[in-house]
């Protein structure tokens, strides 16, 4: 059973669409059922400012991909990166046991915009150690709902 919230963000996702101008743009999917999502985001002034989606998937990727745009707005691109499973979820109200892969996709777009992002003198991208603990805490997040 879909939470009335989730159902509000895939019936009526307030960041589907196209940015103008984008910072950078990447695309992402979820091997376990074919959920793609594409992510734009538009950084100033050292803070997201926008950040737009399209998804080819489920009900939950969509509305996963709605609350991953809203939640990452005015979040540094360093403090973006720290956005989990757990969040995603809760900004729907919870999702279906088992469907925890079609919210990850999201996360998985958002981490490679975040790579993407260009950097300029005397800026730092999360480092590769520190960025693979991060995507591991996510698929160990679903793993240990697929096993609970």
């Amino acid at each position: 059973m879909f939470s009335a919230r989730l159902l509000d963000r895939f019936y009526e996702p307030a960041h589907v669409g196209d940015l103008d101008a984008p910072t950078a743009t990447a695309t992402a999917g979820n091997p376990t059922c074919g959920d793609v999502v594409r992510l734009a985001v538009e950084v100033a002034g050292g803070a997201i400012v926008g950040a737009r989606f399209r998804t080819l998937g489920c009900a939950v990727a969509i509305a996963a991909s709605d609350a991953v745009c809203e939640l990452v707005a005015g979040q540094s691109p360093m403090a973006a990166q720290f956005l989990h499973l757990g969040e995603v979820v809760a900004a729907l109200d919870g999702i279906p046991e088992g469907r925890e892969s079609c919210a990850s996709a999201p996360l998985a777009a958002l981490r490679a915009v975040l790579r993407a992002l260009p950097r300029g003198p005397g800026e730092l991208g999360v480092p590769g150690q520190l960025e693979r603990q991060i995507d591991g805490q996510i698929e160990g997040q679903i793993e240990a709902s697929r096993t609970a």
